[in-house]
């Protein structure tokens, strides 16, 4: 009975980078009807630029990241299993100065991490861990992840809603998964731009994915980490607070270089084929949260991959709370 009352219920979310894409897919695997608004279309978003390797950046609460991310690691392991997801399995090492600092080895399943031994860590590095995490390819993943919201029924309105209210008078709910948008949309000013500059090189044979888990620089807003993908070979990166300049910096092209290469020595080889900058959204807590028949899911900062099935669940028991 249950099941027929949503199948005759709507809800609308507006964004669709990956957060609401996949919120999209849960709610509609829970048979509601599902339209998202948006401005910008998947390959337009900055879920399109970002790295997309399974960790917890820049996501708080840490509890409440943990329990998202671990959901979403389990979800990601199964579409793993099939190629055409753009998800497959990776070993990653994470480069750590101190113990204390690796709060997240609790989202990980227990037999999918360990301590990396100091052959696995670049000197002058000591402390870190090993681990097999999903790596989500974008240019598979998000047109995946459209296909199957599609073929499911679900539509995609090409608008942009700069007011709220009239959405909600008209529907039962309405999910906001507008990122950064939420600053203008709902007068969040919390939100703050985390400007993250990548180099794209070709992709590059015995390279492993690696990052370190701290910052560089005087104002801690560089960091170091390699992605390899099978299209190219990612290398990062920058966690620059308030800084809009979209246009890439040769001299933070060359800074990440040289941060890359104290992690790989094959770093120095690579050929880059070009320089991109994206805004991740940042909050001091992602905001996750029931507000009258309006739901909040944004402010994800640099962990938006890494939560996202998890907090679409969470989504999904607001939304189910909402509807009884």
């Amino acid at each position: 009975m249950a099941e027929l009352y949503h199948m005759n219920r709507a809800v609308t979310i507006i964004g669709c980078g990956v957060s609401g894409l996949t919120t999209a897919l849960v709610l509609q695997q829970e048979g509601w009807k599902v339209t998202i608004f948006t401005d910008q279309l998947p390959e337009n978003t900055t879920s399109a630029i970002a790295a997309a390797i399974w960790f917890p950046y820049e996501v708080r609460p840490q509890e409440k990241a943990n329990k998202w991310s671990k959901e979403s690691y389990l979800h990601y392991e199964t579409l793993s299993q099939n190629p055409s997801t753009g998800v497959s399995m990776t070993p990653l090492t994470v480069i750590i100065r101190e113990e204390g600092d690796a709060w997240w080895t609790k989202a990980l399943p227990a037999n999918s991490i360990r301590k990396a031994t100091s052959e696995e860590i670049p000197a002058p590095f000591e402390l870190g861990y090993r681990m097999q995490v999903p790596l989500i390819e974008t240019p598979l993943y998000l047109p995946y992840l459209l296909q199957v919201f599609q073929q499911g029924g679900g539509l995609i309105v090409n608008k942009k809603i700069d007011d709220i209210n009239g959405l909600l008078i008209n529907e039962l709910a309405v999910i906001n998964c507008t990122g950064l948008g939420a600053a203008d949309l709902v007068g969040d000013d919390s939100l703050y731009p985390i400007l993250g500059q990548i180099l794209k090189a070709d992709p590059m044979d015995g390279i492993e994915a690696m990052s370190a888990d701290f910052t560089f620089g005087a104002a801690g807003e560089e960091l170091a980490y390699i992605i390899p993908r099978r299209d190219c070979t990612v290398l990062g990166g920058t966690a620059r607070k308030d800084k809009y300049e979209l246009t890439p910096q040769e001299s933070v092209s060359e800074g990440i270089l040289e941060r890359c290469s104290m992690l790989s020595p094959l770093v120095p080889h690579a050929r880059v084929q070009t320089a991109v900058v994206g805004l991740r959204p940042g909050r001091p807590e992602i905001r996750l949260e029931r507000e009258g028949n309006l739901i909040h899911n944004y402010g994800h900062g640099g962990g938006g991959y890494t939560v996202a099935w998890g907090c679409a669940y969470e989504v999904r028991d607001l939304l189910n709370d909402l509807s009884r």
